[in-house]
């Protein structure tokens, strides 16, 4: 399901207002060029059994996914900012009601080695300011800022090695400073490496968050290309594989948001998120499109997380993985759900109705 024409207008609004305004969240840093290095080191080598809060679950693995949408990460709460407060709190609600972290790209292919009675979930963040990556100074070294998203979510997979957090970076090169690349422009190169280094992705938003629906097909593929072109002067061998759509406006010619060239340039998305506003369907069901993949936007509003997670367990429209990445399993009734051909490459168990009545 794609935004209605409201929502569609209500987002590009919206947007147009973050990039006005993110400059309340860049933070003054030190640029002093002789600090060390950062070397904070990531925990995401270790990882330990992720045990069900509800040993009674039904496997349904083609339900409902979220996958969240931040933008500002700073002070004051509003509608397209979080706190680092709630920022923690919406962590801490997802792993307290089984939650389990993957990548868009995981979603995209289906690919979710998921611990059983477990719903994956995936994190992104656009526009690159600097409350979504800061680096501070603290006793003469360079380290991660603890209230800044990065900081937070690795402080969490620190504190819950069952919960291995990954998130993809919406980025933008070439916008003003306070959305270029996290805004902190000594240390572009620096956090681009460290993302990649340490499991995060690093995702297109177009070169300077252009609308696609306003350029022709030459400047769509001049627009993406000269994204690929410039994340290369910091990581040469890097290949964005997603993108998200700026203000959520698809191009005239929708082919071209997956591939294309300009002056020997080429992109390929894998993926294309949308402007966020419902959950995604499964991936394994018959209506799920991965260039274009529903987004839910995190935040105090009504069509937030909390609002669909506890609306999914009420109706039992939750995705909910049965442990094996082989096999889907599913209630019997949504059997006409499944996208076809997947038998192929999967082992599909329907639960019968009386099966899950067994089961509670």
């Amino acid at each position: 399901m794609l935004l209605s024409s409201r929502q569609t207008v209500i987002a590009a609004l919206a947007c147009c207002s973050i990039l006005s305004s993110c400059s309340q969240n860049n933070s003054n840093t030190s640029k002093n060029d002789s600090i060390p290095r950062e070397a904070v080191d990531s925990s995401k080598a270790i990882t330990t059994a992720a045990t069900p809060k509800n040993p009674d679950f039904i496997p349904n693995e083609l339900g409902k996914v979220m996958v969240l949408e931040y933008h500002l990460i700073g002070h004051p709460e509003d509608r397209w900012r979080r706190t680092p407060e709630n920022f923690r709190k919406d962590l801490q609600m997802l792993y307290d009601n089984d939650f389990y972290p993957v990548s868009v790209l995981d979603i995209a292919h289906g690919n979710l080695n998921v611990p059983a009675g477990k719903t994956p979930f995936a994190i992104t963040l656009d526009d690159s300011s600097a409350g979504q990556f800061r680096y501070i100074e603290k006793n003469g070294k360079l380290i991660i800022d603890p209230e800044c998203a990065l900081g937070i979510m690795e402080d969490f997979k620190k504190k819950h090695l069952d919960f291995p957090i990954t998130a993809t970076f919406y980025v933008l090169p070439a916008i003003k400073p306070t959305l270029r690349l996290f805004a902190q422009p000594e240390y572009k190169k620096q956090k681009l490496e460290w993302l990649v280094k340490n499991g995060y992705e690093i995702g297109s938003h177009n070169w300077y968050h252009s609308m696609l629906s306003k350029l022709s097909d030459a400047e769509v593929q001049k627009h993406l290309s000269m994204f690929v072109k410039e994340i290369r002067e910091f990581l040469p061998d890097y290949d964005a594989k997603t993108m998200a759509l700026p203000l959520g406006m698809h191009a005239k010619n929708r082919a071209l948001e997956s591939k294309g060239e300009f002056e020997g340039t080429k992109y390929n998305h894998e993926a294309v998120m949308l402007v966020g506003s419902v959950s995604s369907v499964s991936p394994y069901s018959k209506d799920f499109n991965r260039l274009a993949i529903q987004r839910v936007q995190a935040g105090e509003h009504t069509e937030n997380p909390e609002t669909f997670m506890k609306s999914q367990i009420k109706h039992k429209t939750r995705f909910v993985s049965d442990g094996d990445p082989k096999t889907i399993s599913a209630p019997e009734k949504l059997k006409d759900q499944l996208k076809p051909g997947l038998e192929k490459k999967y082992n599909i168990t329907w639960i019968k109705e009386d099966e899950q009545v067994a089961q509670k």
